[in-house]
């Protein structure tokens, strides 16, 4: 007797409709964790490269703020420490610290959240993503950065080359910037482009060189320990260039004193009224707009350099694997 043929049971849909949601669901925790892990490793690698260049920040912004005899690195250095003792070159880390930490994690976690809404708009593919399109982002992130940094970033500036913040703590010299009847909270506003002009072109070139260069470096089959390194290198360098005219700007514009230190000369002036970001470029000039260049690229690529590689470091840790 020939063997009964069934049919085969009808296959039911509802557990791989069930399977994909959750998967789904499970990607879009991930992906919010990652973006979390990002923002936090940012906001880490941001407030321990920035805080450890303190010394550096305060020789380039007295650099920019006041004339010196010897005008370089060493010589404002020195100048600094003969006049006001040591301690004047950790001037305004507080400020450097917190300032920092905040635009770091959403400077980082909102570049890699755009990459990724970009890329799942352009079908998944980060490497996909063309030049302007990471600029975009990285601009986009900075806007928001930026806005937290700026009155903390105002306050270190104070507390570097005004006398009357000199020995304030962070919590007095807050006070003193919120009370200013011309300034304070209420120039903050006004600041941000200044502000915007230093840290967007900052900020785009160094994520976007960066990511080109990992990207161009690895393509050559070579090993993240040397290609991470390297871009890391060349993108300090193209960042302090392209924002050195938006760092003299806003040194200027909030600076409180000017100081000619020498030898035979040593002088405080009262403090400066607060002149417009347009005065002061035309002031200075396309010339006057780079002073200070040399000492804060290697401020910069110092702080770059250290960044970059402690936020792929403990990216490499927070962030779930792909």
């Amino acid at each position: 007797m020939p063997p009964t043929l069934r049919a085969p049971l009808p296959t039911s849909t509802r557990a791989p409709v069930a399977s994909t949601s959750a998967r789904a669901r499970s990607r879009a925790r991930v992906n919010a964790l990652d973006v979390g892990a990002f923002a936090l490793s940012g906001g880490i690698a941001a407030c321990a490269s920035h805080s450890l260049s303190v010394p550096l920040d305060v020789i380039k912004t007295r650099l920019q703020c006041e004339k010196f005899d010897d005008a370089t690195v060493l010589g404002v250095g020195a100048a600094i420490v003969r006049r006001e003792g040591v301690g004047a070159l950790t001037a305004g880390w507080e400020s450097t610290f917190f300032g920092y930490g905040a635009q770091g994690a959403l400077k980082y976690g909102g570049f890699e959240f755009l990459k990724r809404c970009a890329s799942a708009s352009a079908g998944g593919d980060q490497s996909a993503l063309g030049l302007l399109a990471l600029v975009a982002c990285a601009a986009s992130a900075e806007v928001v950065g930026s806005a937290v940094l700026t009155p903390l970033e105002q306050i270190r500036i104070k507390t570097v080359s005004d006398s009357r913040y000199a020995g304030d703590s962070f919590a007095a010299a807050a006070r003193r910037f919120a009370s200013e009847p011309n300034g304070g909270l209420s120039s903050v506003a006004s600041n941000l482009p200044v502000v915007y002009a230093k840290m967007l072109p900052y900020t785009a070139v160094q994520l976007v060189s960066y990511d080109v260069f990992n990207r161009t470096l690895a393509s050559m089959s070579l090993d993240s320990a040397t290609t991470r390194p390297a871009a890391a290198l060349a993108a300090g360098v193209l960042a302090s260039l392209a924002s050195q005219p938006g760092d003299t700007l806003l040194s200027a514009t909030n600076a409180g004193r000017c100081v000619i230190v020498g030898d035979d000369e040593d002088t405080t002036a009262s403090p400066r009224p607060r002149r417009s970001p347009l005065d002061v470029a035309i002031e200075l000039g396309p010339v006057g707009l780079m002073t200070g260049w040399r000492a804060r690229i290697a401020h910069v690529t110092l702080i770059v350099f250290a960044q970059l590689l402690v936020y792929d470091a403990v990216k490499d840790v927070l962030a779930s694997p792909r």
